[in-house]
């Protein structure tokens, strides 16, 4: 930046470079854009070039780090829920203190189901969920979702995703899937699918092509954990399925793991960078797999190894997270926490009642959060959402809309 004195005026003049004054468009609304396209000629024909605008807006869609936090809730006692906290540190350093952590917005307490770039999706009764709320905690502006077509689902499966439609705009539009998760085997199943850019509920009967079995107990997340070229992931409570769904070709199945991927002590399933991944953890050793195949590949999913790590050393590097005396009777646990949605080298783990992050590249974990319980109540009374904070887009596409 230089200071320079104009002939006609001996007012200090603050000039720019190119490279500052983009800095500073990156991080502008919008609304201030269009504004200070009249402050000089200069701002004027960046501000108007569609590439600089674009990348502007595209910047502020995917600010880093990527994962900002977790929400963590109880599943039934509604005091209990809706507590945010940071999945690295260095993440409370871009939370400017609006971010509403309580997601009390109706005044009383709601079941978060599912989260998506900065949107959560939310019901108030959990076990009669005909009635849902798509919320962004960034900026308090919720929507509500139409009634579904069928009044009453003991527990359903929720899909949510949302997607930017016009970076231009600053505009999303969201998807929500769900299905009744059923105790025992069934031949079919029933999807209903609401879209914000029709703002309807369309139904879809889908016969399978062999009965099995895919339930989701009100202990387990029930929200999608990712969604891969329009095809949304579930993990149920059998560890060696995968349920998935194709909202593009209308298909519903599961994915079999093999025995190598059974579960001991806890796993994760999560998509990261658009990857499917496995995750799982025998005390303190993590095995990571990805799926090579594509994800619509029903017979032939080919699973890869992709690293086998120790956490040991870097549990005992941490004390915060586990104290070194108790380092060896400590168990690891996986269930209802994330993989990192950007590095899948990065895990959210449960160490006793403590919260911690790992980093298998650089080896070393970070204590995060402490829910008071042991590890075992919380795995039946605590779920976990991971939040990516964007403070941009603000509006969601919808034909109806309300804001506080």
């Amino acid at each position: 930046m230089t200071i320079s004195m104009e002939q006609s005026s001996c007012k200090p003049v603050l000039e720019l470079c190119e490279d500052n004054l983009i800095e500073i468009l990156h991080r502008l609304p919008s609304k201030s854009l269009s504004r200070f396209e009249s402050v000089c000629k200069h701002w004027g024909k960046c501000i108007d070039d569609p590439s600089i605008v674009y990348s502007c807006r595209s910047q502020r869609w995917t600010p880093q780090p990527y994962m900002m936090g977790f929400f963590c809730q109880g599943r039934d006692k509604v005091d209990e829920q809706n507590r945010f906290f940071f999945s690295s540190k260095k993440s409370s350093q871009v939370i400017d203190g609006s971010l509403d952590e309580s997601v009390n917005f109706l005044g009383r307490g709601v079941h978060i189901m599912a989260s998506s770039n900065g949107f959560l999706v939310v019901t108030e009764d959990l076990y009669n969920q005909s009635v849902y709320y798509v919320y962004n905690p960034a900026t308090r502006q919720h929507f509500v979702v139409p009634v579904t077509l069928t009044s009453y689902v003991r527990l359903a499966a929720i899909g949510f995703h949302c997607k930017v439609d016009d970076p231009e705009k600053d505009v999303i539009s969201f998807t929500i899937v769900r299905y009744e998760a059923w105790t025992g085997p069934s031949c079919s199943v029933t999807i209903e699918s609401f879209s914000s850019e029709t703002n309807m509920w369309t139904t879809i009967d889908l016969r399978l092509a062999a009965p099995f079995s895919a339930p989701l107990s009100r202990w387990m997340r029930s929200g999608s954990v990712g969604v891969i070229d329009g095809v949304f992931v579930w993990k149920p409570d059998s560890d060696l399925h995968i349920i998935l769904y194709d909202s593009v070709y209308s298909r519903f199945w599961d994915l079999k793991l093999t025995d190598e991927m059974d579960d001991w002590t806890g796993s994760a399933v999560g998509v990261s960078d658009g990857v499917l991944y496995y995750a799982l953890c025998n005390r303190r050793e993590i095995t990571l797999w990805y799926l090579e195949s594509n994800i619509r590949s029903t017979n032939d999913a080919v699973w890869v190894t992709k690293y086998v790590v120790n956490i040991s050393n870097a549990l005992l590097n941490c004390p915060e997270a586990v104290g070194s005396e108790a380092i060896g009777s400590i168990r690891i646990k996986m269930l209802n926490i994330d993989i990192h949605s950007v590095n899948p080298h990065i895990f959210y783990l449960l160490a006793g009642d403590k919260v911690i992050s790992y980093d298998s590249e650089k080896n070393t974990a970070e204590f995060l959060y402490e829910i008071g319980v042991s590890v075992w109540t919380a795995n039946q009374y605590y779920l976990f959402f991971s939040y990516e904070w964007h403070q941009w887009p603000r509006l969601l596409r919808t034909h109806q809309l309300e804001e506080e």
